[in-house]
Order: C-alpha cells, then structure tokens, then sequence
C-alpha cells in the first residue's frame, strides 16, 4: 500500500517537541563544533570548500619543519596512517557516497574545530540544544557571564598546550611549550594547515522543553563532570567521558517526551515527568544486565526493556504527527489562539494542543488536508490505496485523527527507520561507551549492558552534587546510596526489575545481577565490601583510586 502525501505535509521533524531531529548521530562526530559553539560564543564556521583534498593537508603536514623524518616515501606512509587511525576520520563523499573526503577531526583538543569539519546536517540540532542548555543552567545559577565561564571550563578540561587568539577570529595553534600528549600535539600541527573561516551566528529556537528534568539533567550532568573532572582528568579520557554522558542522555531525551506526550494524550493533564521541578526523578527504569551470561533470567529482562522501549518509540511517530497536525492547524486556523498556544511553555504547549482535538476548525483544516492526500494517492496510488483512505475517512474517529491515521502510513517506513537509527547510535552500540550490546542488525539481540567506559562516566558523576555555582566532589559512599542515584538521575536500575516486570524470578535475577554488579565495581577497583552487610558496603569514586 502507498499512501502519497503531499510535498507540504511529508516532514517528519517537529524539533519544538522532539528538540532533536530522530535520525542516526556519531557523539564523536558532533563534539568538534560543540567546542567551537563554546570558544565562540554561539557562532559556527563553515565547512571548507576542499575537505576532499586530503592528499594536499597530509603533504603540507609532512614538510612542517617541526616533523622531521615523514618527507620521503615511507615516512609519508607512516605518517598518513598514524593521521587515519588518530586524528582524522575519512568518510565518503556526499549522498552518492562517491570518493572519499575529511569527514571530521578527533575531538583530541579544543582545537579541534579549526578545520570547520564537520559539516553539521547530521548533527540533529543536538550540538546547539547543549550549547544552549549548558548556557541556560549557568544563568540559573547566576552567572553574570555564563558564556565566558564555559568557554574557561572547557579550556581547562581539553585546552591543554592551545593558545585561542583574538575574538572574532579565534584561532587556536600549539603554545610551543606546554608537554602534550602526542596524538593531540600532531593533531595541533595539523589544524594548523587548515586556513580559518568567518563565523557566524548558529541559529536554534530552542524556547523550552517538554520534560524539563531531561533538558536540565543533561545540562547538569554535563557542567558537573566539567567542573568536577576538568583538568583531573587528561583531555583524552575527559573526552570519552564526556562522550558517553552526551550519548546516554541523548538517547533518553526522546524516551521521557514519548512518554509525557503519551501521558498528555490520554489524560490530557501534565506528567510527573514535565513539572519544572529540580527533584522529579528519572522515570525510565533502564534495567541494566552486568551478569554477561547470554540467555539468563537478568539478560532476558534487559532484553525485554529494550523491547519495551523501542515500542514506546514506535507508539511516539503517529503522536507526533497528531501533535504537529495540531499545532499547523490551530496556527492556521485560530490564528491569534494558535500563536498564544505556541507561545507557552512546552509543557502547558503540549497540554493546551491536545485540548483542540474536537475543535471544528481544527478538524475542518484536517479535513482538507486529507483531501490533499486523496487527490495525490489519485494521480499516483492504487484503487486499493484509494479504498483504504475511504475506509479511514468513514470512520468515527475525529477528522484529526484520520489525518495522522494517513500521514502514519505515508509516512512510518521512513520515520521508524530514522527512531530506531538515533536509538541505536545514541545507544552506543558501535561504540566504546555503549549503553546497549547486541548485533546491529538484530533489535532482539539488542540488551541494556552498560561498557566499562559508560559504568566509569557514571560513577564519576554520581559522585558530584551541585552546590550553587560549584560542584562538590564525594569521595566514598554507600552502594545502596549509589544504586539510588543510579536509579533517580539516570534511571538506570540494577538491583531490582521495572515495576512492569515485577515478579519472583525477576526479583530473584536483579539479586543476582547485583553480585555481578560488585564484582565489576570490584575490577574498577572502587569496591569496598569486607561486610556482607549490604548497609556496610561502600564505592569509592574511581578517580580516587588511581
């Protein structure tokens, strides 16, 4: 069956709900231009006109006369694949994918953004959403200059040996003096044959967020690993820390909106979940298996929660198309209500729209637009596409709805692919800070199983609390103390099942899970556990047992 949708009616972003365009992202990739919206105050550069032009960087670097022995043949070898293995990622060229070019530079330093890579359309507004909140969370502490404090925080975390020049150019190069780690001073060398571009201002009309705690959860946990970690920490590992809290609280984001926006649908009230309220906890129940034994009863359960949470993604599609067939048609059609509506805060946005489902002018532009999509499917469907929007337009279900029961199956091969590509990317599963393991292609192999490198980011952050403008750093505390904060800031249950999958066993699989989740604290070495009583077991940030 094909439905044909009309040109006007085929977008699937709505980013004043969603905040981000659900599509597949590489972290990795988006932290260049995250560096420069921080140096730079907001601004982005473009991308240079010759990233395909490889060849000409590598044969510049190589006649840097501050490398020696890279001018000959070998040399040039080597020193192309140290670049291609450490500080350069090649990828294909444009959407015919033919040649190669420069896709970005390694996120090693701050400078990294010199070379304007990468072009920034697979980014999905999330670079800018976390410029932005990082910004917001520092005036809500009362930072008279919140961009100038970030700009300093992060040139203490990863802007070791780089010297910025003036505003307005901002261009960064080696102090010449400072001892570096190896990788990040070739990485310097290199950004250093790249000519820098003109910035400008990057654009993004981010005016709230439905699920507040969401937005500021990630916000916070960002400043307070900054803060707290910063300069501790050597700018790589800084980085893949970073990373893996960026990942992990983009791929709730769209979670916690799906499941307020449900909740908005059906009772047409607000959700615990979007009170703009500094002590609502994460309400995702994330169970994360640490036993490793594929087929286990604990497996099988972080198995089934990521079942769960792909079909809330998939249940999340037809209601944003309502949402956003609502919010076009009040635009359109109440005008001067519509813009007010519009205006709101997010949460009161949401809950005001879904109050116009029965409106008659809202469901008069619905039908009209349903009209539209009859008379494409007319000139390019079939007569059984033809019968099934007769079927849907004979139904009692309101004109609105027949609208998204339309645009749904236009529109859900494109939009589920795209869901399921943010949920895997931001998952991790390709990555080293992975929040999910299993094969790529097979979503039933797929399993909440946090890597080393997401357990160690946590642990960092649990051991931070914001005080103000500062964070204080804990050293030791008890695990029953750390399995709450797991569970109340990230979401992330260990020691017992999702309320939906309560039951003996499954009790009995989140104790064993437990035992396997001491016995990895114990590999971190953070662990102290002579007592089997569970009231005398402790964890020691990770950090301090370095």
């Amino acid at each position: 069956m094909t439905i044909v949708i009309p040109k006007q009616l085929r977008s699937l972003e709505f980013t004043e709900l969603t905040l981000v365009e659900l599509n597949d992202i590489d972290v990795d990739r988006l932290l260049p231009n995250l560096w420069e919206l921080v140096v730079k105050q907001g601004r982005m550069s473009s991308a240079p006109k010759d990233a395909d032009d490889y060849g000409r960087y590598l044969g510049a670097l190589a006649a840097n006369e501050r490398l020696e022995g890279f001018d000959d043949e070998h040399g040039m070898k080597v020193l192309d694949g140290w670049l291609r293995s450490s500080i350069v990622r090649i990828g294909a060229k444009g959407r015919a994918r033919s040649g190669t070019q420069m896709d970005y530079i390694q996120p090693l330093t701050i400078a990294s953004y010199r070379a304007g890579l990468p072009k920034t359309r697979r980014h999905r507004h999330a670079h800018t959403l976390i410029y932005h909140l990082l910004i917001e969370r520092l005036k809500l502490f009362g930072f008279e200059a919140p961009e100038k404090n970030l700009r300093l925080a992060l040139e203490k975390a990863v802007g070791a040996g780089v010297k910025i020049g003036v505003d307005g150019q901002w261009v960064p190069e080696y102090d010449g003096r400072t001892d570096i780690d190896i990788n990040a001073l070739l990485s310097l060398y290199f950004l250093e044959e790249f000519t820098p571009l003109g910035a400008r201002e990057a654009s993004y009309g981010f005016r709230s967020s439905v699920v507040p705690g969401a937005t500021r959860g990630l916000a916070g946990d960002l400043l307070d690993y900054l803060v707290a970690y910063g300069g501790r920490l050597t700018p790589s590992a800084f980085v893949d820390r970073f990373a893996a809290l960026v990942s992990l609280r983009l791929f709730q984001l769209p979670l916690r909106v799906a499941r307020a926006t449900r909740h908005v649908l059906n009772t047409g009230r607000h959700s615990e979940d979007m009170r703009d309220d500094a002590d609502v906890a994460n309400p995702l129940e994330l169970y994360c298996d640490f036993t490793r034994v594929r087929g286990s009863a604990s497996d099988e359960l972080a198995r089934q929660c990521v079942l769960r949470d792909l079909e809330i993604m998939s249940g999340f599609m037809p209601d944003r198309l309502l949402l956003r067939s609502l919010r076009e048609a009040a635009l359109s059609t109440l005008r001067k209500r519509g813009e007010e509506i519009r205006n709101l805060p997010m949460p009161d946005s949401l809950v005001a729209m879904v109050g116009l489902r029965e409106d008659l002018r809202i469901n008069t532009y619905a039908d009209i637009r349903i009209q539209e999509i009859e008379a494409e499917t007319e000139e390019n469907g079939t007569d059984e596409d033809l019968e099934f929007i007769a079927s849907v337009r004979d139904s009692e279900a309101l004109s609105i709805e027949q609208l998204t029961t339309l645009l749904v199956e236009g529109l859900s091969s494109t939009a589920l692919k795209n869901q399921v590509g943010w949920f895997s990317s931001t998952g991790g599963i390709k990555k080293p800070y992975g929040l999910i393991t299993g094969s790529p292609n097979s979503r039933r192999s797929w399993r909440y199983a946090p890597s080393d490198d997401l357990m160690y980011a946590l642990l960092l952050v649990c051991f931070t609390t914001a005080q103000g403008p500062g964070v204080r750093l804990r050293s030791r505390m008890p695990i029953v103390e750390l399995l709450k904060v797991l569970r109340d800031r990230f979401g992330i249950l260990i020691d017992r099942p999702p309320a939906a999958f309560d039951s003996v066993d499954n009790r009995a699989a989140a104790a064993a899970n437990l035992e396997a989740f001491k016995r990895r604290l114990r590999l971190l070495g953070c662990f102290d556990g002579l007592s089997d009583d569970f009231s005398a077991q402790y964890v020691r940030n990770p950090l301090e047992t370095e």
